[in-house]
C-alpha cells in the first residue's frame, strides 16, 4: 500500500547558494499499511545547492535559442520530483531544503536556460501522471529510460548511467541473487527494482517487501526487518560510499538502466532545448562536477 506524502512546492531562487547535507526516516513495509492522513500542501523559499554555474557566454548563446521555448509558468522550470531518495534528491538536515544530485542538475538546467526553478514534490506513485496533466514540465528524479515509457513520454537523452544492485549487510550469508532463496529482499513500489522483483522474487524463492521510499528500505535493513535491499546503482552509491559503510554488494544487473529527464509526449520544443542544455553542460563539466560530488566518481561521462 502507498502511504500519501506530503506535496510541497519549492519556488528557488538562482542566484542564491546552496550548502549541502543528508536525512532519512523509517517506516513499515507497505504490506503493513499506516493510517495517515495527507498534509496540506504548503509553499516555501528554498535555497538552491552549489553548482558548478555554466558560462555567461554559453547562457548568452542559449537565450537567443530558448526564447521561444513555453513552461507552463512564464519564465518558471517546474519540475517534480519525489524528495526521499538520496542522494538524488533528499532533504537536508533541516527537514526542508531539497538538495542532491538531480536538484543541481534542475538549478544549473533552469540556469542555463535562463528561467527561475520551482520544484514539485510528488509521491512516486504520481509522478508521471503530474506531467501529463501540466503539474508541472517536466521529472527530473532518477527516470529510469525504458521502452515502455519511450512510448509513453518525451524523454531526453540519458544524463547520469545507472543499473540495478542487490545489496546486503556485511556479515550477511547472501553471496547472489540466487542465495535469496528462504530470505527476504525490499524495494520502492512502482520502480523498475519493484518491477524486477515482481517478476523474478518467487522463482528466487525470496520475500518481496515494496516501500514508499528508498530511505525506508535502507532504514529496515539497518534494524534486521530485511535481508536485503534491491534498488539503483546511483542510490547504492550514496550508502556504501562512506568507509564506515555496513553494507555491501552482491550482484549487478548486466542490463543498464540510464537516466533521463520527462516531459509530456509531444513537448518536443522544451525537450530540445532541454537536451541542447544538458549537451552543453556536459561539454564544460558541470555534470560530471556535480556527479563526482554525490557518487565519487563522473557516472555522466561518455552519455553525451
Amino acid at each position: 500500500m502507498k502511504k500519501k506524502t506530503v506535496s510541497l512546492l519549492m519556488t528557488i531562487s538562482l542566484s542564491m547558494a546552496m550548502s549541502l547535507m543528508a536525512c532519512g526516516s523509517s517506516t513499515q513495509p507497505a504490506a503493513a499499511p499506516a493510517d495517515t492522513a495527507e498534509p496540506a500542501a504548503t509553499t516555501q523559499a528554498a535555497s538552491t545547492a552549489e553548482t558548478t554555474a555554466p558560462s555567461t557566454e554559453a547562457a548568452a548563446d542559449t537565450a537567443a535559442s530558448t526564447a521561444d521555448v513555453t513552461t507552463i509558468k512564464d519564465g518558471t522550470l517546474m519540475v517534480g520530483v519525489e524528495i526521499g531518495y538520496p542522494p538524488m534528491e533528499y532533504f537536508d538536515t533541516d527537514g526542508a531544503t531539497p538538495i542532491g544530485f538531480d536538484v543541481e542538475v534542475a538549478n544549473a538546467l533552469a540556469d542555463y536556460l535562463g528561467l527561475e526553478l520551482e520544484l514539485v514534490d510528488t509521491s512516486w506513485d504520481g509522478i508521471f501522471a503530474g506531467v501529463d496533466t501540466g503539474k508541472y514540465d517536466c521529472i527530473i528524479s532518477c527516470v529510469s529510460i525504458t521502452d515502455e515509457r519511450k512510448g509513453q513520454f518525451n524523454l531526453t537523452k540519458p544524463y547520469v548511467s545507472n543499473h540495478t544492485v542487490l545489496i546486503v549487510p556485511n556479515d550477511s550469508e547472501i553471496d547472489s541473487m540466487e542465495a535469496l532463496n528462504g530470505h527476504s529482499t525490499a524495494v520502492q513500489a512502482e520502480t523498475t527494482a519493484d518491477d524486477y522483483m515482481k517478476e523474478h522474487s518467487a522463482e528466487l524463492g525470496a520475500e518481496l517487501f515494496q516501500y514508499d521510499k528508498v530511505i525506508n528500505c535502507f532504514d529496515d535493513l539497518k534494524a534486521g526487518r530485511t535481508d536485503s535491499v534491491f534498488t539503483d546503482s546511483v542510490v547504492a552509491a550514496y550508502y556504501l560510499g562512506d568507509e564506515a559503510s555496513n553494507y555491501k554488494t552482491v550482484w549487478e544487473n548486466d542490463e543498464l538502466e540510464p537516466i533521463g529527464i520527462c516531459l509530456k509526449k509531444g513537448n518536443d520544443g522544451l525537450s530540445q532545448a532541454i537536451d541542447d542544455a544538458l549537451d552543453a553542460l556536459s561539454a564544460d563539466g558541470t555534470l560530471g562536477t556535480i556527479a563526482e560530488k554525490y557518487f565519487g566518481t563522473d557516472l555522466t561521462a561518455g552519455l553525451r
